[in-house]
């Protein structure tokens, strides 16, 4: 499994990051481009949702 790592960015685009944080009130994580998410049937949506659920974590399908 490949888990996705934090962006390498320069100053001038953490700037840029910062600025909107504080325009939109949020926290913003940048991280590098990883596999596209999977298109999951809805079982496999429901299976997940219920494991996040009893592990009060959220889970995020990527294509393998």
């Amino acid at each position: 499994m490949e888990c996705p790592s934090t962006a390498k960015l320069s100053g001038t685009q953490l700037d840029e990051i910062r600025k909107l944080e504080g325009k939109l009130g949020v926290i913003l994580v940048a991280y590098d481009k990883v596999h596209p998410y999977k298109k999951l049937t809805n079982e496999a949506l429901s299976k997940i949702q219920s494991v996040e659920k009893d592990t009060g974590s959220i889970l995020i399908a990527y294509e393998a």
